[in-house]
């Protein structure tokens, strides 16, 4: 099969050194789907028009002249061309519904998704906009059974055409790594166990409940060390409005900004524990897998799609939002090497479920049913006025120091 992907409309491209989430997520299910034997075609914004081979996937770069929010259409309009012009059989597009429209039922369509409301998807102006485009799809992608269930519940979906594909870790990439480890912990000064947190440092991902949490923490244990990747700030911020940089460093943590692609799973491996303390609207967690994959222990808030990818036996989930709770599970961990072993363990074991291998055979099933029943969505009933809004979750990553 010639499969398509379209990225989205904004930088980084594909193959940036410190691509985004969602750039990982297409480049690396592209490459598996190399290796299963498809062709595969990869569409990206750049700064210039052109064309790259990696990995024997044909990545498609094409510089665009309209400004936002135009640039969002231009794009998608110009990949759709692109890819029916090298005879894509399917397109898959990621995060941006809009381009189903320029397909035009030519070939069938699918849309991976982590937040769901797309831009300007809650007002009421462009809800039955978006809720038209995405009934335009074959099969709709959200990246786990939370925000299946969320994302359905406020567009309406039919479950005939939603179906589950997670987010996947590169296995190679992200392993259990000793001499990484001890070259990591050198480097960073790391004298005593560690905790490490890698996302977005903001509210939503509870940076200031882990901030707590180590204060009480360090109270009992000083020896106890923190560390922090990512970048500062919610998707529309710039620089550190809320000071965030202050206050990890009165804290003690060591702040390393967002990690280069090469250095995360060293980083990663010198952890003696993950945190992911994310307060609501967590889709899938993928810092927590990568962390599972190094053989690291996760302690994460009971909430979103982290109870999938953080399941009994390979960490601990608190109360999310309870500093309390949170300081709980940290501390029982840390006073329990064993069960900190045995936990680190099986949370590789585990996160060999999202390796891309797995994910990519769970995609060519979902393409092979794509086409084959165009659903309408007559019999659905819910309409863009009858769906309400619900609040809007926050975005998933596009800085990875990632991310989310």
């Amino acid at each position: 099969m010639i499969v398509g992907h379209v990225g989205v409309s904004v930088f980084p491209p594909l193959l940036s050194r410190r691509g985004g989430a969602i750039q990982r997520r297409i480049i690396e299910l592209a490459r598996a789907q190399r290796a299963a034997g498809h062709q595969v075609i990869a569409v990206s914004v750049g700064e210039a028009t052109g064309s790259v081979d990696h990995h024997g996937v044909q990545v498609e770069l094409l510089r665009c002249w309209s400004g936002l929010p135009l640039r969002h259409l231009e794009f998608q309009a110009r990949a759709v061309e692109l890819l029916l012009r090298r005879g894509a059989e399917l397109i898959h597009f990621h995060s941006q519904p809009e381009g189903a429209r320029f397909v035009r039922g030519r070939v069938p369509t699918v849309l991976s998704y982590d937040d769901y409301l797309f831009r300007g998807a809650a007002g009421r102006l462009f809800h039955g906009w978006y809720r038209d485009a995405l009934a335009r799809f074959d099969r709709l992608l959200p990246c786990s059974g939370y925000c299946r269930d969320t994302s359905s519940q406020y567009w309406g979906l039919p479950d005939a055409r939603t179906h589950v594909l997670h987010n996947g870790v590169d296995l190679a990439q992200f392993a259990p790594d000793p001499a990484a480890r001890a070259r990591m912990r050198t480097r960073l000064g790391l004298d005593g166990p560690t905790l490490l947190y890698v996302g977005r440092v903001c509210e939503q991902k509870g940076s200031d409940l882990l901030l707590e949490a180590f204060a009480a923490l360090r109270g009992r244990r000083p020896e106890l060390r923190l560390v922090v990747a990512g970048p500062i700030g919610q998707f529309d911020q710039r620089g550190d409005p809320e000071g965030w940089r202050g206050r990890l460093a009165r804290a003690g943590a060591r702040y390393l900004g967002p990690v280069e692609e090469a250095e995360l799973a060293a980083v990663y491996n010198a952890a003696d524990l993950f945190v992911m303390p994310t307060r609501r609207w967590e889709m899938f967690g993928m810092a927590a897998v990568e962390a599972q994959a190094c053989g690291v222990p996760v302690v994460a808030s009971d909430g979103g799609g982290l109870r999938e990818t953080v399941p009994a036996g390979c960490g601990l989930r608190f109360e999310p939002g309870s500093a309390d709770a949170l300081v709980e599970a940290v501390q029982h961990l840390l006073a329990d090497e064993d069960l900190r072993r045995r936990l680190g363990e099986e949370a590789h074991r585990q996160a060999a479920r999202f390796g891309w291998g797995e994910i990519a055979r769970r995609a060519d099933a979902i393409y092979q049913t794509a086409g084959a029943a165009r659903l309408h969505w007559s019999t659905v009933g819910a309409t863009a006025a009858q769906v309400a809004p619900v609040p809007s979750p926050a975005p998933p990553s596009t800085l990875r120091g990632k991310p989310c």
